[in-house]
């Protein structure tokens, strides 16, 4: 080890305190998210890729260490500390989410409650649901959705028990297998290809010297300047006379000749935060994000002007993070297979100093973790060769989900509508893969709909905080699987006392009922109107997969290449839409600090982009917490 690795040979232990006081926070997180997200829809904490409640917990956590440290310096907390709560915070918000939870508990309620003659969902899919799969007792549900019920009853913890004992068995071991997947590339992308992992910086910035990083006048500008705009639009958002400052979803106009018309409407945002993190994004993947958002919309006009239905970008999505996913696997092969030696039993030396645990025993429990998500499946109902074409669309996707987030820290990947089952029926059709097949696809939705707080990806900054800090990787893995096994069923508690007190339909603003429709509609969707092998969106998978490869191979054979395959992934379906021009603003100004100033200037600049993010982080919590307390809606700063 060397440099600042070399300062850590010695890893710190972390204390009881600090597991304790993070299994309280995962808790109250987990409520928090749940009910801001789902119940009064204010801020999304846990769309973007940096989790607005993590940092904001962080953020106050530091605050009053501070406070330890001076009044009471033996109960405060180290750096290692802070930052091993802060990932299990992490990890819970990858769970309780609108993303995740917000979309499975739809899955478990919604089929038998909103099942009608007029729609046939009982002789469609109702046959194909194991009972131990969901709720499906209307009388049960009946309190759930309209409210003013409780939870405590023996026949709703009845009914109840057995989807949430089965989904949270399958989320644990679904979460485990990807965090010991991270084991396997952990080195190669945070040693060997030092990826710049823009998403630690500022937590890991924020703990290491507080007194210095908090003294800082331009971090404060920057916080000044986004608190002024937060403020004075949360409280338009309440009282409209007051005067606003708009940052979000400026409509500019639209064509309305063809083809131009085919573009659609043209939005600008000036989200701060997104200006923030992407100014420590290097600069050809920033312009390559923008870039190719831009051509993706005249995509849709070339397509018009030739006459196609459409330029298939969803497709075009697929192929490209399949692509991604297999070249940072392709780029890193030598130690992988250096890896798989050492696994059946070579004597390959590889230094595993620094792993949590050991690659054979990672590579066994990846093994039996699949094997149990294989079994749940097939006892579903679900075919063998299905659950294989279906885990081998959806690991490259996460892995090229994960390999942009190391490199370009995007503010948000909205991986929506290209998940692995939409795949399997473009390639397949609806009848060669039948109904018991289909529905068990619909139930594997909640977890790759949109993939914006997927586990894998953070997992993978853990473990990149732990080489920069002080915290042992072991440490670090097995915090983040007690934050998975106590965050699964303390959420599931939540949502469900939850909507007995309150209702899903009755006063629910958030999601939940509608995913429930947009996830069951295609379902019967693909039950009523069978469908054939798509060979036009299946060619557009295939473009989008081949246009990838070319990317990577020019930008590796050629420095002056400005184009990056991971832009590209991320524009290629419905990434960054709104946020496009937030980025555009960034690289700017990088751009120009860099051109016009150079290093020194921009290390100088750094601590004033610190500020954007972390000001509108935290304003965006508070006026997400007045909302907790008012009972009501508040003024989001994101979405």
């Amino acid at each position: 080890m060397q440099g600042k690795e070399q300062k850590y040979a010695k890893r710190e232990r972390i204390s009881v305190r600090a597991i304790l006081t993070g299994l309280v926070l995962l808790i109250l997180n987990a409520y928090w998210v749940a009910l801001s997200s789902e119940v009064w829809f204010a801020t999304q904490l846990t769309i973007a890729s940096l989790f607005f409640n993590a940092l904001f917990t962080l953020f106050v956590l530091v605050l009053l260490n501070l406070l330890l440290k001076r009044y009471l310096p033996r109960y405060s907390f180290s750096q290692s500390e802070l930052l091993f709560i802060y990932t299990m915070v992490v990890m819970i918000s990858t769970i309780s989410g609108h993303p995740m939870m917000g979309y499975l508990i739809p899955v478990l309620e919604h089929p038998f409650w909103f099942a009608t003659p007029e729609n046939e969902w009982a002789e469609l899919f109702h046959p194909y649901i194991p009972r131990w799969y969901s709720v499906q007792d209307r009388q049960v549900l009946s309190g759930y959705f309209n409210g003013e019920s409780s939870l405590y009853t023996a026949e709703h913890l009845r009914a109840w028990l057995p989807p949430v004992l089965a989904w949270s068995f399958f989320v644990i071991v679904l979460w485990h297998v990807l965090m010991w997947t991270t084991v396997l590339i952990r080195k190669q992308w945070i040693e060997h290809e030092k990826l710049s992992y823009p998403i630690v910086q500022l937590p890991v910035a924020m703990t290491e010297n507080p007194t210095s990083f908090f003294r800082n006048k331009l971090l404060w500008l920057g916080f000044g300047i986004v608190a002024v705009i937060d403020i004075l639009n949360g409280l338009h958002f309440l009282y409209p006379q007051v005067p606003a400052i708009p940052v979000k979803n400026q409509y500019i106009g639209s064509f309305s000749s063809r083809p131009w018309n085919a573009m659609g409407g043209v939005t600008i945002s000036f989200y701060p935060f997104i200006i923030g993190l992407m100014f420590f994004t290097p600069l050809d993947l920033s312009f390559s994000c923008w870039f190719f958002y831009v051509i993706r919309r005249l995509q849709s006009v070339l397509a018009s002007a030739v006459g196609l239905q459409g330029s298939y970008t969803h497709e075009q999505s697929i192929g490209a993070w399949v692509a991604l996913g297999l070249l940072a696997l392709w780029m890193g092969r030598r130690h992988y297979a250096r890896i798989c030696r050492r696994i059946f039993g070579g004597k390959e030396l590889l230094d595993t100093s620094g792993e949590p645990i050991s690659y054979r025993t990672a590579a066994l429990r990846i093994g039996l973790g699949m094997a149990f998500l294989a079994l749940f499946l097939m006892q579903a109902g679900m075919s063998l060769w299905v659950i294989g074409l279906f885990f081998l669309i959806y690991f490259p996707m996460v892995f090229g989900i994960t390999r942009a987030r190391a490199e370009i820290g995007p503010p948000l990947h909205t991986v929506i509508y290209v998940d692995p089952g939409r795949t399997l029926v473009t390639f397949l059709g609806t009848r060669r893969l039948g109904p018991a097949n289909l529905t068990n696809i619909t139930f594997l939705y909640p977890f790759n709909r949109c993939y914006r707080a997927h586990p894998m990806p953070s997992q993978l900054e853990a473990f990149k905080i732990a080489s920069r800090t002080g915290i042992s990787s072991r440490q670090q893995l097995w915090g983040m699987s007690l934050a998975i096994i106590v965050g699964i069923f303390v959420t599931f508690w939540i949502y469900l006392d939850m909507f007995y007190r309150l209702g899903a339909s009755a006063k629910a603003r958030g999601w939940v009922v509608y995913m429930g429709w947009e996830t069951f509609n295609r379902l019967q969707s693909w039950l009523t109107y069978p469908r054939e092998p798509d060979i036009a969106a299946v060619t557009g998978i295939g473009l989008g997969f081949l246009f990838t490869l070319f990317l990577m191979v020019m930008k590796l054979r050629f420095i002056w290449w400005p184009f990056h395959p991971a832009g590209y992934a991320l524009t290629a379906g419905s990434g960054l839409g709104r946020s496009w021009f937030a980025v555009f603003i960034s690289w700017f100004l990088k751009w120009l600090i860099l051109k016009y100033g150079g290093a020194r200037a921009y290390r100088k600049a750094v601590p004033f982009f610190f500020g954007l993010i972390l000001g509108d982080y935290t304003l965006g919590c508070i006026w997400s917490l007045i909302g907790l307390v008012l009972r009501t809606s508040t003024y989001g700063v994101w979405h």
